[in-house]
């Protein structure tokens, strides 16, 4: 069957995975299909996330169920068509025949080599010797000779004839290998597939199939880009994302969801008591969700155990069969006539030669291995049945024997793989995820030790069985490379992420959000972070101009740009450009829907600004307890030279006494008035902070005044001199 054609169309991406949409348009004019193939997903899909659904052209939806996931190659063309196993077999047979039927003659040729024709015997002294029969010596000697003559011949084209069986045999391996060579596939071409099946009911001529799953290695974080105008009241805000993905596909063209949610956590769904007022009522029976099987569904089985246990007793009890010993001459030794497994073994090889082996033979391999098939359906029909299994019901002794070997095979995989295994044939980074795929279970039949159960099928042999159906098979572990490319996945978690990039699971708190891209983008499956464009929107801002005169003299443009979007703007680097020219980068904290941040946009030079301090120290009087007055005043001109009006903000900081200190520290003339300021914005709190917030018009100058005295007694000095401004 040919597997569907699909594109991803969407991603949603996460604070770790992501959910991949792809999309196919189906014509069905000619017939529902009895089952939808998809293939070329990648190995990192997590299997019980797969939803699969069909959409009618007019509305509605073609159901679809048991959904299967499994693995897929391409095909490479027509394979050469196996020989049959028979035919293979069928040689073997033949040259284990030939080969014996060839000892046995060289055996009875040296036996008549050896014993030849007897001399003439001594004569007694003094007597004539006896008669020779010649002519029954030369008859003797003749039969010899014929003997082995046809024996040696016969040996010659039996030879003749193995020769040409094992070039025959030559070829059907050759042809053999060449086959399930071409049937090999290689760990790069795997990839995950999907089967489900079309349940039948409405038959639309045009479908658009929606595929979607989780796939694990892909993470991502916030940017930005704002580029201001050139009078800094506008801003074009663009929202970057920062993504890694390490999924196995590539994301050509793809609308993407950016989001902050964890799809993978576990919440609990809250149930909402009634709250009734009156008598006490019982509480009602909580509901759940699962019911458990109905009592006595065991007994469904009794007839099938009855039944089982009969056919067994009616079958005939066949001793085991023991090969017989050699005599010293290589012939087998007689073997007593009342035995049944004689009979039984002479009836299973009634068509094969007998030989006899020399001193110096041993048997060869193919004898042994072909003594071994031959005698194993005798020694399974001869084995007594087991006992049935220790349970409430009887489950018969078939399924008891079935259990032994699921066991068994169990422990061969661990074995195989060198370490313990689960049920689902190892452990994967998403195995700590107790989910239940309804697709991968199995209802365990009557002769198995699960009857009446479902069990989950094991992951490696599900996926080598998948392989089965397309005539494929894989010489190496599948399911170690589906965990590995799992791992890899895992692994970019570890990447560090560019400087000034948060957590934006961290950052969103109890709230999620989703940021969608305006237009398609490619994201690459390198393993890399990658900065693609999510969306621009226009922000208004307004411009402020801070001076610190005391500190320095420049003065320094701020930006308070409102949050165009009607989400927050999660914390990340911003590269601000004023004007089309570069400016900086900084950090963007996080900014509420709504709210506005500030933007350090360097110093501006069209405004000019000048601090000039007058400093006098007075005695308050002559009394005995005196007090001196250390009177500062201060002018600070603002200059704009800018062609548009300037929002400015000038900053000062009055001297304030230390705890307990006996000095009094009194503000005068403050023109025009200012305001306190403690520096909150920051996080850095002041004590005698003071700003004044003013407009300039453009070309125009603004002139600010202001005083305060420092009173202390007049025996006393301030640390580090009276004198508080340079």
């Amino acid at each position: 069957m040919k597997p569907i054609d699909t594109r991803v169309e969407s991603v949603t991406l996460y604070h770790r995975g992501a959910t991949v949409r792809r999309t196919a348009s189906l014509d069905f004019s000619s017939g529902v299909p009895a089952e939808v193939f998809l293939a070329g997903l990648p190995l990192s899909l997590v299997d019980h996330t797969v939803r699969v659904r069909l959409e009618a052209e007019g509305g509605g939806e073609v159901l679809l169920s048991n959904v299967r996931v499994g693995l897929f190659a391409p095909p490479r063309g027509t394979p050469p068509v196996a020989p049959e196993q028979k035919a293979l077999q069928a040689v073997h047979d033949s040259l284990w025949l030939l080969r014996d039927r060839i000892s046995q003659l060289d055996a009875e040729t040296q036996r008549l080599v050896d014993v030849g024709v007897l001399p003439r015997p001594t004569p007694e002294e003094g007597k004539m010797p006896p008669p020779a029969p010649m002519v029954a010596r030369v008859a003797l000697e003749t039969l010899f000779e014929e003997s082995v003559s046809k024996r040696i011949e016969l040996a010659r084209q039996l030879r003749d004839e193995v020769k040409a069986l094992e070039e025959k045999e030559r070829e059907l391996q050759r042809a053999l290998q060449l086959a399930s060579t071409a049937q090999q596939v290689r760990p790069d071409e795997l990839s995950k597939s999907i089967h489900a099946s079309v349940v039948s009911g409405a038959s639309p001529k045009k479908v658009r199939l929606v595929l979607e799953y989780f796939v694990v290695g892909a993470r991502w974080a916030p940017s930005y880009q704002c580029r201001m105008t050139r009078d800094c009241l506008q801003a074009d805000l663009q929202l970057r994302a920062l993504v890694c993905q390490r999924t196995g596909e590539d994301w050509r063209g793809v609308m993407l969801q950016l989001s902050t949610a964890s799809p993978m956590s576990w919440t609990e769904v809250p149930e909402l008591g009634a709250i009734k007022i009156g008598k006490a009522q019982p509480p009602p029976p909580s509901q759940r969700g699962f019911r458990p099987p109905p009592k006595g569904a065991a007994s469904l089985f009794l007839d099938y155990d009855r039944g089982l246990s009969s056919a067994r007793a009616a079958m005939p009890v066949i001793p085991s069969w023991q090969a017989s010993a050699l005599s010293p001459h290589g012939l087998p030794t007689a073997r007593p006539a009342s035995s049944r497994s004689e009979s039984v073994m002479d009836a299973m090889s009634a068509a094969e030669p007998q030989m006899d082996l020399a001193d110096d033979e041993a048997p060869m391999e193919e004898e042994r291995e072909l003594k071994k098939e031959v005698a194993a359906p005798a020694r399974r029909a001869m084995a007594p049945p087991p006992a049935p299994p220790m349970s409430a019901a009887p489950m018969g002794p078939g399924a008891g024997v079935s259990m032994l070997k699921m066991k068994s095979a169990k422990a061969g995989r661990a074995r195989d793989s060198g370490a313990d295994s689960d049920e689902f044939g190892g452990e994967s980074p998403l195995a700590a995820m107790e989910v239940v795929l309804y697709a991968s279970l199995r209802l365990g039949g009557a002769e198995t030790g699960t009857r009446g159960s479902l069990t989950p099928v094991d992951r490696r042999q599900a996926f080598r069985e998948s392989l089965a159906k397309l005539n494929l098979v894989a010489t190496f572990d599948v399911l170690a490379l589906v965990e590995r490319a799992e791992s890899q996945g895992q692994e970019i978690y570890s990447v560090r992420a560019p400087d000034g990039s948060s957590d934006v699971r961290a950052e969103a708190g109890w709230y999620d959000y989703v940021y969608g891209t305006d237009a398609a983008v490619d994201v690459p499956s390198d393993g890399t972070f990658h900065s693609v464009p999510v969306n621009t929107r226009t922000a208004t801002s307004d411009v402020l101009y801070v001076v610190v005169p005391r500190e320095d003299p420049q003065v320094y443009r701020q930006a308070l740009v409102r949050n165009p979007l009607p989400s927050p703007l999660l914390p990340g680097p911003v590269e601000v450009s004023v004007g089309g020219e570069y400016v900086l980068t900084t950090t963007l904290p996080s900014v509420a829907p709504g709210g506005d941040f500030k933007l350090s946009l360097g110093v501006e030079q069209g405004i000019k600004v000048a601090r000039n301090a007058r400093y006098l120290e007075q005695r308050s009087g002559d009394k005995v307890v005196a007090t001196n007055e250390l009177i500062h005043d201060l002018d600070i001109e603002v200059v704009n030279n800018l062609e548009r009006a300037a929002k400015c903000e000038v900053r000062e900081r009055v001297p304030q006494p230390a705890p307990e200190a006996e000095v009094v520290v009194e503000e005068g003339g403050i023109k025009p008035t200012w305001e306190p300021y403690k520096q909150e914005e920051r996080g850095r709190i002041i004590e005698g902070g003071r700003r004044w917030v003013f407009t300039v018009k453009p070309g125009a100058t603004q002139k600010l005044a202001a005083q305060y005295r420092v009173k202390l007694y007049a025996n006393n000095e301030l640390v580090g001199g009276n004198r508080r401004e340079a």
